[in-house]
Order: structure tokens, then C-alpha cells, then sequence
């Protein structure tokens, strides 16, 4: 595990003027001048961009409702009437804008991360901070807008563009953007995030986003526009880096040991020392652990993995069992899950399961200590096998090729397993390219988005209760209301 516990305690620090609870609900930053801010202060508060990361509502149960659980690969989970509004919500596709928990929370975390970020923005600019410290500071803010901004425009299309700081509630009381001047903001800010974050960081600030992540977060954002050769280039740029490989085994990367390794691009920083008495986490792995009794009470059992997900994988596959945790079955530590638990649910995300020997001297069972993984390199490859699989011509068949048979391989080992996919057929290469980010990303955070981008989702999804409105959330009703008239509902959900 590398973890930079200095760097993980002082993010709770900061930032405590943005902690606002609603989007139309923030308070006046209050009567300090701009000369009261100092240089470290501005530093300081860009660490605490890294505390709101960890946020419940941007990376806790609220992300995994909206990225997750809305695919075929994953049902609500639970009890039958635990949250029973949610898996109507989740798994039928029948949204409720009134939701005042997990949709409230997604928007207002988000949000706060923008106003935070605007804060700072703002400060350096006002402060006229130009030496290579502030710049890097200035594309890390940049860098946690954008990715605050795609999390929005791919869950409610058009949203509010606030890009300016507030100093009155009325001041972000106004309408919603266009999609493509939402997209608009996200390439202007990664453009700078790009040319002046490092390439990598010394050991001490282990955790923070380089260059490679800020390419990362723009490939996905074009590959979600289709715009096929920015994200092959931007795809290329990172793995032309040197900076990152994938590990050897696909099982370790999402164990303790596999934190903050070659493969990951960008992870949330949790921590819960020795004893359990120190811990900076949220909601996101407890939420989806194991529900039972006794040793085997490790979680809420929200978000577990779906038949379908489970019937999907190729024959022999070894993510499958590095993806579901199965009722009965071995927990890759040595323990068998109990039978019973199987008339609770039969499966259950193996990703958030953490080491037995841990909890025990943690004496904490839920997985708290645990990284939160958001990008990592087998996504940048397989975004630029697809891309380069739609860009077509046969030189770029050829790198699609070599990229989807650099994830296959990892996956299949030494194993007899997995054959390597041969066809030049760019429909046929694409169907291989999708049934291989489905079996590499289970039960993480790209399926869903996946078939809503490839036009799949209504074939997919559709049995469910999905139609081509259900792509976009509807924006809070609660947020609709406190605007008076200024801010309007998506049109397919007034």
C-alpha cells in the first residue's frame, strides 16, 4: 500500500468555507479582502480539492447509484425493503427528480467541488500568482473542474455553467447550458490541466493528478463525443508517457497491495490507520459490502453483481471471480463465504472486499481503508483500441488489435484462455472491443455510460423499463424550486 498519510490528513482541513449543503443554499464567502488571502492559503486549498474528491456525494453510494447500478451488470441488492424506492429508481428505470439522498447529493457535491474550484481560481488570479508552483496549482483546479463538469454532463446533459465565483446566493441562480458549452468548458480546462501538470510527482504527494490523468479524463471526454482521433491522440500521449503498465495480475490491482500502482491514473485516497481509531474514507465501499451477520456483516449490500453480468464473461475467464464474490464460494483469502447468504443475495462486488486479517486488526469490518479506483490503464487502452478501431484504415486495425490484446493478455495469463481476437472486420472488431470493456470493467463505473454513448442501451436495457429519456437524470426538484423559475427541468422529465 502506498498511501501518503500526510497528504491524506491535512485534505479534511481545507476548504471548510465551501461545505455548503445545497446548490442555491451557499453562503457569502463572507468579508475577508482579497489581500487577506496568502499564497499558502491558496496551496492549502487546493490540497482540499482532493478532500471534496473523496466527498460521499461525487465517490459514495450517490456515483455508484448513477454509474453503476443503473447497467445490466448490477442490481440494486440488499433486502427487499431496504431502499425498495431505489431499486425501482435503479434497476426499472422509474427516476424520482424528488429524491432527496442520493440524487440531492450528487448534485450538490458536484457542485461543490465546482464553487471550490471557481474560489480558487479566482484567488490566483486576483493574487496575480504566476511562478511554476501556481501554475501547477491553477491546472489541478482546472483539472477537478472538468471532472466535476463531465460527471454532470454525462448524467443530466445540460446543467448550470457556473465558471465564475459566488458571492451572493442569487448568483448562481441561473439557467442551464448547452451540452456542447459544457463539453466546451471541460476541453478548455484539460487543455491547460494537460500542458502544465507534471508528469508524475515525488513520493510524498503520492495521489495527486499528473499529466497522464488530465489526458486520461480528456480522451474519455471525446471518446464520449465520438470524436475518434482526439481520443486515439490523447490515449497515445499517456501511453507514450512511459509512465504506466498494468500489473502482471488483474486480481491484485483492486487489492490493498495494488493502491497507487503503474496502473492507476487517478484513485480517491482512503486511509484507517492500524487500530481503526484514525480513518478519512466515505460511503462508497461499505455501502456495497457483503450484508450478513457477525464476521460477515461488511456492508450495506447495495450494488451487487447482476446473472447477467455473471453470465457474460468468456469460459475461464479469471476476471469473473476477481469481479463477483459468490455466496458459498471462496473470498480469495482463504475464507468461504457463507451459503447462507445467498438468500440475501447470491453475489456480491468483489472489488470492495477487503483482507479478513485486516478488519481484524482494524476491528473494523466494512472496507473503509480501501482506494477508490476512478481511472486506470486498461481504460486507456481499450479507449484507444475503439478509437482506433472507428478511425479505421489498416494501420490503425492493427493498433486497435495490439491494444485490446494487451488487456486480454494480462487477463488471461499463462492460462489457456481468452484467444487472442484476429478479425480485421471493424463491425466484428467492435463487438470485441465492447464484450471486452464489459468483462474488464465490471462492476465499476463505465458500463452504464458505455451503452448510453454506443447507442445500445435502449436493446440492452430496454426489457427494464429504459427508453432514450432515461440517459439523463432529471435535475433535483428541490434545486428546480429554491430557483423560482430561473432554472428549468431537463424537457423529457417536467
Amino acid at each position: 500500500m502506498k498511501k501518503n498519510i500526510l497528504f491524506i490528513f491535512i485534505l479534511p482541513l481545507i476548504l471548510m468555507a465551501v461545505s455548503c449543503t445545497d446548490f442555491l443554499d451557499r453562503k457569502p464567502l463572507g468579508t475577508a479582502t482579497e489581500g487577506d488571502i496568502t499564497v499558502g492559503g491558496v496551496e492549502g486549498k487546493v490540497f482540499g480539492l482532493y478532500g471534496t474528491l473523496r466527498d460521499d456525494g461525487v465517490t459514495g453510494l450517490p456515483m455508484v447509484f448513477m454509474h453503476v447500478m443503473r447497467s445490466d451488470d448490477a442490481i440494486k441488492g440488499s433486502t427487499v425493503t431496504d431502499g425498495a424506492a431505489y431499486e425501482q429508481m435503479a434497476d426499472f428505470f422509474k427516476y424520482d427528480k424528488s429524491d432527496g439522498w442520493l440524487l440531492l447529493d450528487y448534485w450538490n457535491a458536484h457542485y461543490k467541488m465546482i464553487y471550490a474550484c471557481n474560489d480558487i481560481l479566482h484567488d490566483i488570479d486576483s493574487l496575480k500568482l504566476t511562478t511554476d508552483g501556481d501554475v501547477i496549482n491553477q491546472a489541478e483546479v482546472k483539472f477537478f473542474r472538468a471532472y466535476a463538469y463531465f460527471d454532470l454532463v454525462r448524467t443530466f446533459g445540460q446543467v448550470p455553467k457556473i465558471d465564475f465565483k459566488i458571492y451572493n446566493v442569487g448568483d448562481a441562480n441561473i439557467e442551464k447550458s448547452s451540452t456542447a458549452a459544457i463539453y466546451a468548458l471541460i476541453d478548455e480546462d484539460l487543455t491547460y490541466a494537460s500542458a502544465n501538470l507534471p508528469v508524475t510527482w515525488i513520493s510524498s504527494f503520492t495521489g495527486r493528478v499528473t499529466k497522464g490523468t488530465a489526458n486520461t479524463l480528456w480522451a474519455k471526454a471525446k471518446l464520449y463525443r465520438q470524436d475518434w482521433a482526439g481520443a486515439l491522440a490523447k490515449c497515445e500521449e499517456v501511453k507514450g508517457s512511459g509512465q504506466y503498465n498494468l500489473l502482471a495480475s488483474y486480481d491484485n490491482f483492486f487489492k490493498e497491495d495494488g493502491e497507487n500502482s503503474s496502473e492507476s491514473i487517478l484513485e480517491v485516497q482512503m486511509y484507517v490507520n492500524a487500530n481503526g481509531t484514525v480513518s478519512y474514507n466515505n460511503n462508497c465501499n461499505g455501502a456495497q459490502g457483503v450484508r450478513g451477520s457477525g464476521d460477515w456483516d461488511l456492508g450495506w449490500g447495495w450494488n451487487v453483481p447482476s446473472q447477467a453480468l455473471v453470465d457474460s464473461y468468456e469460459a475461464g475467464d479469471p476476471r469473473k471471480t476477481s469481479t463477483i464474490l459468490s455466496s458459498g464460494g471462496p473470498d480469495g483469502y482463504g475464507l468461504t463465504v457463507p451459503a447462507a447468504l445467498g438468500s440475501i443475495q447470491p453475489y456480491w462486488n468483489r472489488k470492495v472486499y477487503s483482507n479478513p486479517v485486516r478488519r481484524s486488526a482494524t476491528g473494523i469490518k466494512y472496507a473503509n481503508w480501501l482506494n477508490i479506483r476512478l481511472l486506470r490503464y486498461a481504460d486507456v487502452l481499450l479507449m484507444a483500441a475503439e478509437a482506433a478501431n472507428e478511425v479505421g484504415g489498416a494501420a490503425n486495425t492493427t493498433k486497435a488489435l495490439g491494444y485490446l490484446e494487451m488487456v486480454r493478455g494480462r487477463a488471461r495469463g499463462t492460462a489457456s484462455v481468452l484467444p487472442q481476437v484476429t478479425t480485421t472486420v471493424q463491425a466484428d472488431l467492435r463487438t470485441a472491443i465492447k464484450k471486452e470493456r464489459r468483462a474488464e470493467f465490471g462492476m465499476e463505473y463505465e458500463r452504464f455510460f458505455d451503452l448510453v454513448r454506443w447507442g445500445d442501451a435502449v436493446n440492452v436495457l430496454g426489457a427494464a423499463g429504459y427508453t432514450d429519456k432515461c440517459k439523463y437524470y432529471p435535475i433535483p426538484q428541490s434545486i428546480i424550486d429554491k430557483a423560482q423559475g430561473k432554472l428549468t427541468q431537463n424537457a423529457d422529465w417536467k
